[in-house]
């Protein structure tokens, strides 16, 4: 894996993009920064993105667009991320798709972007994992979020965590590689936050409610609507 270290940028995510065509077809770029000034999440979120604290990294990589599951690969990256975690002796969670709680909050987010080239497609995985943040930081998130220097009481080697975790996802993507989502659903479901439990989504159209039940073997999930009807 190539990995280019940056001390400041927008986004990894948007330096990647802008840089793509220099990096080697064949194997994984991870770009990783001590600090974003335009960090951002799904749905164009801003995600606060302060200087030598956390993880902010994106992996790039090209996969052919007849990939099985192609559009659950940053779920594997969550995965990978949750792995990790767990290495360390943590108990995190995913609340789907694809964003990494520990104690029902926010310590990770995924934000997967894509560029086609028939017959490949770029993928940008961007990972952002709050590691030495301090509360007051915390309390500038939109949403109740926690770090590994919080939750642990102890600093963290983000270059570390960084090659830990590069490890991981180049295991996990070789695995998913070879039989596609199928073998993490297990995984994936023992790890699903708030399973069985009463949840709200919206889907772009329309706001369910139901038990939030499974994750498909696309990575989609599964809410079982009061109806007893399964709606995906």
């Amino acid at each position: 894996m190539n990995t280019i270290h940056l001390h400041k940028v927008d986004s990894t995510n948007t330096y990647a993009k802008l840089h793509a065509s220099t990096f080697a077809p064949n194997q994984i770029t991870c770009i990783f920064a001590d600090e974003q000034t335009a960090g951002r999440g799904r749905q164009q979120r801003s995600w606060i993105s302060p200087p030598n604290v956390n993880l902010y990294a994106t992996f790039f990589l090209q996969l052919p667009l007849n990939t099985p599951h192609l559009t659950s690969i940053g779920q594997i990256l969550a995965l990978s991320c949750a792995a990790l975690l767990k290495k360390h002796n943590l108990s995190p969670q995913i609340k789907w798709p694809n964003d990494i709680q520990l104690c029902g909050k926010k310590i990770a987010g995924i934000l997967c972007e894509t560029a086609f080239h028939p017959p490949l497609v770029d993928l940008f995985l961007g990972i952002g994992l709050n590691v030495n943040m301090e509360k007051n930081l915390l309390d500038q998130i939109d949403q109740p979020a926690t770090s590994l220097l919080t939750e642990t009481k102890k600093t963290w080697n983000r270059e570390e965590l960084l090659n830990q975790l590069q490890a991981q996802f180049e295991q996990d993507l070789k695995k998913f590689r070879q039989d596609g989502l199928s073998s993490f659903l297990p995984l994936f479901n023992d790890l699903l936050a708030m399973r069985g439990q009463t949840i709200t989504l919206f889907d772009g159209q329309t706001t369910w409610t139901g038990i939030c039940d499974s994750i498909t073997s696309n990575g989609e999930l599964k809410l079982l609507l009061p109806s007893g009807k399964i709606r995906i």
